[in-house]
Parts: C-alpha cells; sequence; structure tokens
C-alpha cells in the first residue's frame, strides 16, 4: 500500500510542476493584457512605436499633446468634431492601439484592417493615460493597411474626442511607410549616368538615395533636396555595369524605410565623342525665355520629356523652381559638363521639334 501512495503522490507531483510550468510558459496570453487595462509597456512579443513614428500618415485636424504621463512623453489629440484620420501600414499579424481613455471621450472610433471596419471605444469612468483601447490578433503575416477615424464624436464640452498614444505590433513585426508602395522609384541608363525619378514624399526635409553594383548593397549615399523627386541624376557611373538604387526621405527628423529598388545601366554613346551624350530618339527642344531670348537644345526624347514633366509639375504647384538642361556635345573647354538653368518664371514658351526615325 505504501508503494502505491508513493507512486501516486510522485505523479501528481509531477502533473502539478507540468501544469505550471505550461501556464508559465503558454503562449495562450494568460497575462495578457486586456482591452481597458492600462499597458505602460510592450508586453513580451510585442514592440511599441510612439505616436510621432515617421511611418504614421496624419490628416490635418490633430493637435500635438506633450504631457510626461504619455508614451515618450508625447501624444496626439483628435480635434473635436473632425475625421482624425491616421494612416499606417505594418508587417506582423497582430496589432494594439494604446490611447488615454475618458469619460469625455467618443465610444465611437472607426478601424479598417485591410478594408474591413470594426469599431472601439475610448470612453472610460475616468481619466487614463497609456490604456490598451483596442486589440487584433489572428491576421495572416504580411503587410496589413490600417486606417483610423472618429466615427461619433465626443461630449459637446471638450476639446478632443481622444487621445492617441501608440501602436503595439509582433515583436519581429514593423510599421511600414505608407508611402513606400506609392514611392514608385524609377532609373533610366544614360551615358555615364543613371536619372532617378520617384513619386513626392509628404511633408519631406530632403531624400537619401544610396546605390551600388550589387542588389541590395549600397555603398554610395547621397542627400537631395526636397524637391529632386522629379529629376536627380547621379553622375560619373560606369558605362555597361549595373546600378541599384533605393531612396529614403526624412520626415519630421527622421528617415522613412526606403523604397523599392530600381536598377539600370548605363551605356554609351554610340561613338559620340562626349561621355555625356545621351541615346536613343532626338529632339530639338527650343525654349522661348520672357526676355525674348531663344535657346536650343539637342536632346533625347526623354530628356524632353523629362523636362516637359518638370515644367507641368511646376505649373501644378509642386518640383523645383529651377530646371538643368545638360548641353552635352557643346562643351567648349576644359569642362567635365555645362548645364543650362531654365527658371520657370523666366520661360514664356517652348517647342519640340522631333528627328525623323
Amino acid at each position: 500500500m505504501d508503494f502505491f501512495f508513493f507512486f501516486f503522490e510522485k505523479i501528481g507531483v509531477i502533473i502539478g510542476v507540468f501544469f505550471f510550468a505550461s501556464i508559465i510558459f503558454s503562449d495562450s496570453s494568460v497575462f495578457a493584457a486586456k482591452v481597458g487595462e492600462r499597458l505602460d509597456t510592450p508586453e513580451p512579443g510585442w514592440t511599441r512605436y510612439d505616436d510621432r513614428s515617421p511611418e504614421l500618415i496624419y490628416g490635418d485636424d490633430w493637435v500635438k499633446i506633450e504631457d510626461p504621463e504619455d508614451y515618450s512623453k508625447t501624444a496626439l489629440g483628435a480635434v473635436h468634431n473632425k475625421p482624425s484620420i491616421i494612416k499606417f501600414k505594418f508587417d506582423g499579424t497582430k496589432i494594439r492601439l494604446i490611447m488615454n481613455m475618458s469619460d469625455s471621450y467618443t465610444k465611437k472610433v472607426g478601424i479598417s484592417i485591410d478594408g474591413k471596419v470594426e469599431y472601439f471605444s475610448a470612453y472610460r469612468e475616468s481619466w487614463s493615460h497609456l490604456r490598451l483601447a483596442y486589440e487584433k490578433v489572428g491576421l495572416e503575416r504580411g503587410i496589413h493597411d490600417v486606417k483610423i477615424w472618429t466615427e461619433v464624436p465626443s461630449s459637446n464640452y471638450v476639446v478632443y474626442d481622444y487621445w492617441f498614444d501608440a501602436i503595439d505590433v509582433d515583436s519581429d513585426g514593423k510599421l511600414s511607410d505608407y508611402n513606400v508602395s506609392e514611392n514608385n522609384l524609377s532609373a533610366e541608363a544614360g551615358n555615364n549616368q543613371v536619372p532617378l525619378k520617384w513619386n513626392q514624399i509628404k511633408d519631406s526635409e530632403n531624400y537619401t538615395v544610396k546605390y551600388g553594383t550589387e542588389s541590395g548593397k549600397y555603398t554610395e549615399t547621397v542627400t537631395a533636396t526636397k524637391d529632386a523627386y522629379g529629376n536627380f541624376v547621379i553622375p560619373s557611373l560606369t558605362n555597361g555595369t549595373k546600378y541599384y538604387f533605393v531612396v529614403s526621405a526624412k520626415v519630421n527628423g527622421s528617415d522613412s524605410e526606403y523604397s523599392n529598388e530600381a536598377s539600370a545601366t548605363p551605356q554609351g554613346g554610340g561613338g559620340q565623342t562626349d561621355p555625356e551624350q545621351p541615346i536613343g530618339n532626338r529632339a530639338i527642344l527650343v525654349v522661348t525665355l520672357t526676355t525674348g531670348l531663344e535657346k536650343e537644345f539637342d536632346l533625347s526624347v526623354t530628356e524632353v520629356n523629362d523636362f516637359i514633366s518638370w515644367y507641368e509639375g511646376k505649373q501644378a504647384g509642386s518640383g523645383s523652381a529651377s530646371y538643368a538642361i545638360n548641353k552635352h556635345d557643346n562643351n567648349k573647354g576644359p569642362f567635365s559638363s555645362r548645364k543650362d538653368y531654365m527658371l520657370f518664371d523666366r520661360i514664356l514658351t517652348f517647342e519640340v521639334s522631333e528627328y525623323t526615325k
């Protein structure tokens, strides 16, 4: 009998230890924070992004708030009776929204994840910082498109419908630059050079271009102005060598993620003495200035189209005030290149005459 009591006692201890260990090491969220609870720091398995992260895109109706009680001492106030839209993308399987909650805040905030709309509340009986206001888990691994907005305003006497503070995603996930997929970096082969184009990034301070001769490995870095996105040339490249390029934008003092990778292989000018002479179909561009002076350029059709794109963009209110036209084989003297800078407000008209193919 003593043997059986001893045996079952041991079995009971082993089962108890196993049960305790399964609770400790289980990923079943036994000890996970619940919606509405305070969450000062991200739990294991999560990583946190502050409200000022450059990957987040806000509408105009937000107010920056500094409060030592908020995460990283900052938050954003959703202006009363305004949509207060936030857009971002993240790579992962789960997401949490950290907000300030109050009895005067809205009970209906809209959120769309990959087009599927849900609602959550920023209401709480008493004011509190760093509350877990929304959680979504079990998403498929990949990039998810998120939009948040105020659906129903809060009480009429408040200034804000809620305070937004931070976002938690998978510890091995990340926020993605909302504009990366819209960046559309493109590269075109020139002679000893590669012209680059990309879409303008809202509120960019400048751009950083990285490039190299191996995909994913960039050994050179160039800083471009905030207006350079429509026409930026990387000079002094080796013909016949393939180059790979990416670009990022500096927004609110932080660098965004890099764009898609674009590549091009500079080619020689088919016997031209000028190492920068463009190749391909050609045209004569005649620019008439407001002074009556005419300037004529023998260019590739691509260069002419680039000039037209710059001009039309500037007419629409975007782009740089000047445009550099390469004079190519008009180089006289010991110059590596000669460029004529056209000022937008000095151009009266221009004419394009394409050569017969």
